[in-house]
């Protein structure tokens, strides 16, 4: 391996990709028949979040030379990208085509790898087994982190939440930020600047539990507004995404993970507070249409690319059609453009759906929280709005998908919220557990015209 491919490995290992990239192309320019750089190319574009780009590199690489090191990175790749069963295969041969002398170190970064891919495919004992055969030889956040994942699906509240720490400053999804601050451990007297590292739905659930009044929250721009009224003594800034330029007034940080192996894990009722002008206003529009309808909202995507089960997620309206085919008045919570779909769906069908952008895909989300408040009842999959409902207090059906997040984890019903109601699509099948959810919403009209629902 060259010098110059050598200190783009370095760089990779070290997060300095720009550096990794301009000397790739350098050394690829050269000599384009490469493989070492093909291998070290594929590992820049997994850590750059690129992984599908990797994948072709990858197989390449193994049906070149099938050596232990190529079938690393072709089960990495895997792994990134969802295919937890054919990577683990994968990597299960690399481990056998591992030299008995190989160093320690390699030997660790093929069992974090099979740790990682395990916990994707929901085998814990496996997770747990590899990930300790790795920390016995390094102490390396990913096997902490696998370790993490089976814990917090397993409802190990304890284990899980100390060893998620581990991810913050290892992960794009969780960066690392540093306000001058020592970190917060429970100090007793200590003032507390908080932060967000996570999506909308994380921070909700996280908040809920925090277990001090902080100083100062710095939170997704999305909830500056909606946490300003729900923390009244906290300073709140939404500048997740943006340098801090306020003055700190506080003692010491912590992101909302962090905090949470000093918080009490339990199901907890409304906390968020919109304004009461907006959920009068909602509150009008609403009874213009239909009155006396049960009013549901009504959430049928939602995850990111790469998110847990992010390919089978998502329903469709067709899908939900039982429940929709119900005598109520229906609200799209969609935080992307539906319109198309809905209309298309309309047209197909002659069932309405209330679309209003200005509310559920607006950029101050206490907005759509204003909007669910006046709701009766919510059915959606695994997305932010489940958590929204329930920290209003809103009751909220949640088809669960096969490969869930550890907020819904693999068995059980909501650990967050008492108004939310798990139906798991992988113990009952789809249909069945859409059909559920819709003798659930019947058996429950009569609450809903009272306004005394409690479905959960």
């Amino acid at each position: 391996m060259s010098e110059l491919l050598q200190d783009c490995d370095t760089a990779i290992e070290y997060g300095d990709l720009e550096f990794a990239g301009q000397g790739l192309l350098k050394v690829l320019s050269q000599d384009p028949a490469n493989h070492e750089a093909w291998t070290t190319l594929a590992r820049f574009f997994i850590d750059a979040g690129k992984a599908p780009y990797a994948y072709p590199i990858a197989v390449a690489a193994v049906s070149e030379s099938k050596t232990w090191r190529n079938l690393l990175l072709l089960g990495s790749v895997q792994a990134v990208l969802q295919d937890a069963k054919e990577a683990c295969k994968t990597l299960q041969q690399a481990l056998k085509l591992m030299p008995d002398d190989e160093p320690d170190s390699n030997k660790a970064i093929v069992y974090r790898q099979l740790a990682s891919a395990y916990v994707q495919g929901y085998d814990f004992e496996k997770t747990k087994y590899y990930a300790n055969l790795s920390l016995a030889l390094e102490d390396h956040h990913q096997p902490k982190t696998s370790l993490a994942f089976a814990a917090l699906h397993e409802r190990d509240w304890d284990t899980g939440w100390k060893l998620y720490r581990s991810q913050l400053g290892n992960s794009n999804q969780r960066e690392l930020q540093d306000y001058g601050l020592p970190e917060w451990k429970g100090e007793k007297k200590a003032t507390v600047l908080v932060y967000g590292e996570q999506g909308l739905g994380d921070q909700i659930a996280y908040m809920s539990a925090c277990p001090f009044t902080p100083k100062q929250i710095i939170c997704n721009p999305k909830l500056t507004e909606l946490f300003s009224l729900t923390f009244p003594f906290s300073e709140v800034h939404g500048s997740q995404f943006d340098p801090f330029n306020k003055p700190v007034k506080a003692t010491h940080q912590v992101s909302m993970a962090s905090f949470m192996p000093y918080a009490q894990m339990k199901r907890r009722g409304a906390y968020l507070k919109p304004r009461r002008e907006k959920e009068l206003q909602w509150s009008g529009l609403l009874s213009s249409l239909n009155y006396g309808k049960p009013r549901i909202g009504i959430a049928w995507t939602g995850g990111a690319m790469k998110s847990d089960g992010w390919r089978n997620r998502n329903l469709s309206l067709h899908d939900l059609k039982p429940i929709l085919e119900l005598d109520a008045t229906f609200v799209s919570l969609e935080y992307k453009d539906r319109s198309d779909e809905i209309a298309q769906f309309t047209k197909e069908t002659g069932i309405a759906i209330q679309d209003w952008p200005w509310g559920n895909m607006s950029q101050a989300y206490e907005d759509q929280a204003a909007l669910v408040s006046q709701l009766d009842l919510v059915v959606s999959v695994p997305t932010t709005v489940y958590h929204l409902a329930g920290g209003l207090g809103v009751p909220a059906l949640v088809l669960v998908h096969d490969q869930p997040h550890f907020h819904e984890g693999i068995s059980g019903d909501c650990p967050w919220w008492e108004s939310v109601k798990f139906y798991r699509r992988s113990e009952m099948g789809t249909q069945q557990a859409i059909e559920a959810v819709r003798d659930a919403i019947v058996g429950s009209f009569k609450e809903m015209k009272t306004g005394k629902i409690k479905i959960a």
